[in-house]
């Protein structure tokens, strides 16, 4: 799957936030910096971008990703 794809798809519905892609062989790392993550549960915060990305799965364009979501503050903190 195209990484800009996924990019435009998550920018354009958790506006306001950071998207990073990164790859490895096969592994597709995404991290998602944004302040509406502020009080989120780890799960829930992975459940609402997934949520974003479902049609990618279900079509099978998208089958493996390691996700990582922070907040701004926890971001420049250098948290992972």
């Amino acid at each position: 799957m195209d990484h800009e794809k996924i990019k435009s798809i998550l920018e354009a519905n958790l506006q306001g936030s950071e998207v990073i892609l990164s790859n490895s062989d096969c592994n597709l790392t995404l991290t998602i910096v944004s302040d509406k993550f502020i009080g989120q549960t780890v799960l829930n915060r992975h459940k609402e971008v997934l949520s974003h990305l479902k049609e990618c799965f279900s079509s099978g364009e998208l089958h493996a990703l390691s996700i990582k979501t922070l907040t701004k503050e926890e971001f420049s903190l250098g948290k992972t």
